[in-house]
């Protein structure tokens, strides 16, 4: 969807004229099926830039358009077609979660991102990158004359600069991640001049580029340093001063406000738009365009088509609905809000709202995992869990069917905690349905391999030391379908000789009674099912804090306390990954290695599923256009999709 555009050729471009721009707009051929409704489709080319920064050019409030933009612009082919300068995005926040926000305004802001059809990483502000000493070094290519929001360069000092002052800073960043390195062996960042920059690890890296594609902080390596470094002693030895005058206890305080984007609007950026007040001042934030954004569209005009995004915030989820329902919102996707439950209310209401449903492809691989935790800090009952039979067992007594049915408005099927259909590295279905079928027969026959026959007066099978085998299953309070499913599980399960019990508490405490190992059995939302299971293959095996299932065998593979060795099996897949999937840097080449380690998820079946969360969907204005409709629900949608060629067809 990008490609470059050198300067000559926008320059060749700018100089013909917005009259002759307007006249080759039919160039690009356009779907009438995505044409916007009430008449023939519009939009044309604009001209270099829009009328708002020209007049400020006129007034000698800013440089000309070709002096803003860097040697090499980003080129974005608009989705439908060339868009039209102007108007205000009208979108919404849940809450105060800047989750969509971030998707929205910030996944720009990275050295390389994924392409829109979520195939293959491609530069973003980086012109080229390049992979060398396998998979130890990562070169790359900035634009030259590319600028911060304020005016100033960017180059490849202001990302030695976060690593110097930030990254390696122990009082900024305590520990190091290891999308980094560790504390130990962080990489080093290497200038070679202002537009050539290494990243050096001492072991091979081949997630590196994932890791930035794709981790929620990487933007943040992008330090505007112009203007942090007089937040910091080592650039400063006045920031003392500055201290008292912020009234904060000291500059560690100081920095992390200044680098808050969220909420210091004068922190320079690389977005589309820029901030005009802080996030938590009011129940608004509104985005304006940047002038030194440094994409164009293929007929040279620069981006972004809108002049300003807006963000009302909703803490009331009803309220926002009405508000799509409405036709307030200009374009909207999250799955707080853009559920199966939602969809009748918003279709009913779409041609008076005069807004369209878009299907949206979800990333995650089930409505929830039931995750049985295999390292229990209860002896007896680590030894029921841990025996798969018992799991076979629990999975043959759920009748999925009709959780979907009840639940879920009858939207997906039975699935196990197994890789999207959808995903390259994995092309059957034997995993996703084994185990599906609901036959309490089958079940009790399968609990009954385990030696746990008796049972007590009640029914309840009886574990290795006599007490009653009853799951107690950990869920945060806003999970409502969660435990609406776990409601239907309840009965079958006792059918069968085991017991159910509910543990609904507040987010917060779930949390802590996770990380401290105290909990039964807990049910999580099942994400990370396509693409993203390569970088984070936490239902596969414990890769991470989040394989609920198994937290001490996690923290044996990150290096966290306490921990615990895993079995056999995992110890193969974790093999597997290390040597052959991180060392790769072509994302093809990880394909057959992650085949093989979803092969032993499967046969030894770790967690639970339900269900197959079907597609989701966004709400999108009719005259609100380049929306592409083949978007997923994932962390970097829409942002991916390149937002800034969005526009109102007025």
């Amino acid at each position: 969807m990008t490609r470059r555009l050198s300067r000559k050729e926008f320059l060749a471009i700018g100089a013909m004229g917005s009259a002759a721009l307007l006249t080759s707009c039919d160039l690009l051929t356009t779907d009438p099926s995505r044409k916007a409704s009430g008449g023939q489709a519009r939009g044309g080319a604009n001209g270099p830039e829009a009328p708002s920064l020209t007049r400020l050019v006129k007034k000698g409030e800013l440089p000309p358009v070709n002096e803003r933009l860097p040697d090499e612009p980003r080129v974005i082919d608009p989705v439908e077609r060339i868009g039209q300068y102007g108007g205000t995005w009208q979108t919404a926040l849940e809450s105060t979660d800047p989750g969509w926000l971030y998707m929205t305004m910030r996944y720009d802001q990275h050295l390389v991102g994924w392409d829109p059809q979520w195939q293959k990483i491609v530069p973003f502000v980086a012109e080229s990158f390049e992979v060398a000493n396998g998979a130890r070094e990562f070169a790359f290519t900035l634009r030259s004359g590319m600028k911060w929001s304020d005016g100033e360069p960017f180059t490849a000092d202001d990302l030695v600069f976060w690593h110097d002052a930030v990254l390696t800073n122990s009082e900024l960043t305590p520990v190091v991640g290891p999308q980094y390195g560790d504390d130990e062996k962080p990489m080093r960042v290497e200038k070679h001049d202002d537009q050539h920059v290494s990243f050096v690890f001492r072991e091979p890296h081949g997630l590196f580029l994932h890791e930035l594609a794709w981790f929620w902080t990487s933007f943040e390596m992008l330090a505007p340093r112009h203007y942090l470094k007089q937040f910091h002693p080592k650039y400063n030895p006045n920031v003392d001063e500055l201290v008292a005058e912020a009234n904060v206890p000291d500059w560690v305080e100081l920095f992390f406000q200044k680098q808050d984007w969220l909420n210091n609007p004068d922190l320079p950026t690389l977005t589309p738009w820029v901030p005009t007040r802080p996030f938590n001042d009011g129940r608004r934030m509104t985005w304006r365009r940047n002038p030194y954004y440094w994409s164009v569209d293929s007929k040279g005009s620069q981006l972004p088509y809108l002049d300003e995004a807006t963000f009302t915030f909703f803490n009331d989820p009803e309220t926002l609905l009405l508000n799509a329902a409405n036709g307030d919102i200009d374009m909207y996707m999250r799955a707080e809000t853009t559920t199966p439950q939602n969809k009748p209310v918003l279709a009913q209401s779409a041609k008076t709202g005069g807004y369209r449903l878009m299907d949206v492809t979800t990333s995650d691989l089930n409505t929830m995992g039931l995750c049985l935790n295999l390292t229990n800090p209860n002896k007896a009952r680590r030894q029921v869990y841990q025996n798969k039979n018992f799991r076979i067992g629990l999975s043959h007594a759920i009748n999925r069917q009709e959780i979907i049915n009840v639940v879920h408005q009858r939207q997906g099927r039975p699935w196990q905690t197994a890789p999207r259909p959808e995903v390259p590295f994995y092309d059957s279905d034997d995993f996703g349905t084994q185990y599906t079928e609901f036959d309490l027969d089958l079940a009790s026959e399968y609990l009954d391999k385990t030696g746990f026959t008796e049972r007590d007066d009640d029914g309840i099978r009886l574990g290795p030391e006599g007490e009653p085998i009853i799951v107690t299953v950990l869920t945060p309070s806003r999970y409502t379908l969660i435990v609406d499913a776990l409601q239907m599980i309840k009965p079958t399960w006792e059918k069968v000789g085991v017991g159910l019990r509910i543990d609904n508490v507040d987010p917060t405490l779930v949390g802590d009674r996770l990380e401290a190992n105290e909990y039964d059995c807990t049910a999580d939302a099942g994400q990370l099912g396509y693409m993203d299971m390569i970088r984070d293959p936490r239902w596969l095996f414990a890769s991470s804090g989040n394989s609920l299932y198994a937290p001490l065998w996690a923290n044996w593979f990150t290096g966290a306390t306490p921990q615990e060795e895993p079995p056999a099996a995992m110890l193969r897949q974790i093999e597997i990954y290390r040597e052959e999937v991180v060392t790769k840097t072509n994302v093809e080449d990880m394909f057959e290695p992650m085949r093989r380690i979803i092969e032993i998820a499967r046969d030894e079946f770790w967690s639970i599923g339900i269900s197959l969360p079907d597609s989701y969907y966004a709400v999108a204005k009719n005259n609100f256009r380049n929306v592409p409709d083949d978007m997923w629900m994932a962390f970097m949608y829409p942002g991916v999709t390149h937002v800034s060629q969005y526009f109102i067809d007025q």
